[in-house]
């Protein structure tokens, strides 16, 4: 009943004159560069906490603020404001933190969350706009002690990229234990319900690990040589989950395909043919609740 009334009153704040920007946010005509939900600087309050949408069209309500510093993790790149998530995120999160602090003298670097209200970001994803996504850092630092201001660069992610691309390969000596347990703990947690990671890593998990069946929910995914991207199930009716992850652990030929052609982009890459003009990108109608959010914020 109390969920309902939040969704009645989130309805009566909808001004009968709808802003320029929501109605091309309901048609789908976002600008990547100019997206308003960067400036909502609180979460959407009086109402319980539910994720709204997909993971790339969608936003959220009464979203949790992750704290900076954890048992076992510590949060970076604060000033982006992406440090929201719904509750079952955060624990998420917590519970990777506690139980790496049980066997390490180092902390986890948790990367972007979601905004307050979710919704599109300015820069960097297309998804984390419903609470239910977080980034996790191959990167540590020690108990207790804030991060290197290197951290805060993205341009210095090539430092902690695990994988040699080109080469297929790890890194040697980059592959930690401590980056093992944080994928493992990520992947049994019961709400994951995938783990976007770079091909190379997946198969050096897939040749080095014993027993394979947690490696499920590891899927193959460009980029993502730095840092794992950690994907929650939705709950609820206003959410939409994706598909199931196929049956099996994934190591097979379709896993080592993705590293060849990996490789062979970075090795051959092809003539740069000259861009053609784009159409507007189209992400499909808003939920209507998002639609409100908008309306109420004055967009």
């Amino acid at each position: 009943m109390a969920f309902k009334k939040a969704l009645i009153f989130l309805a009566l704040t909808l001004s009968a004159s709808v802003p320029a920007f929501a109605k091309n946010a309901a048609q789908g005509n976002y600008k990547d560069n100019a997206t308003p939900w960067s400036r909502i600087k609180r979460p959407i309050a009086h109402t319980p906490p539910q994720a709204v949408g997909g993971y790339a069209n969608g936003c959220q309500l009464g979203a949790q603020e992750l704290p900076e510093h954890g048992a076992g993790y510590h949060d970076i790149r604060r000033s982006r404001g992406r440090f929201y998530a719904q509750p079952q995120t955060i624990e998420m999160v917590q519970y990777i933190g506690r139980h790496l602090a049980e066997k390490y003298d180092e902390e986890i670097l948790i990367g972007d969350l979601s905004q307050p209200a979710g919704g599109l970001m300015s820069y960097a994803h297309a998804s984390h706009q419903n609470g239910l996504d977080v980034d996790i850092y191959f990167a540590t630092t020690k108990k207790d002690t804030p991060p290197s201001s290197m951290y805060e660069n993205p341009g210095n992610e090539s430092r902690y990229e695990l994988g040699d691309r080109a080469a297929g390969v790890i890194h040697e000596g980059r592959f930690r234990p401590i980056f093992r347990d944080a994928l493992h703990l990520a992947a049994i947690h019961p709400n994951t319900t995938r783990i976007f990671i770079n091909p190379v890593i997946k198969l050096h998990l897939c040749r080095t690990e014993e027993n394979t069946y947690w490696l499920r929910k590891l899927r193959p995914w460009g980029g993502h040589n730095s840092h794992f991207h950690v994907r929650l199930r939705c709950e609820g009716s206003l959410c939409s989950n994706q598909d199931p992850v196929p049956p099996g652990d994934g190591c097979d030929a379709d896993l080592e395909k993705w590293v060849r052609d990996q490789s062979d982009a970075i090795l051959n890459p092809k003539p740069r043919k000259k861009p053609k003009p784009s159409a507007p990108r189209r992400r499909g109608a808003l939920p209507e609740i998002c639609q409100s959010i908008l309306s109420q914020h004055g967009y």
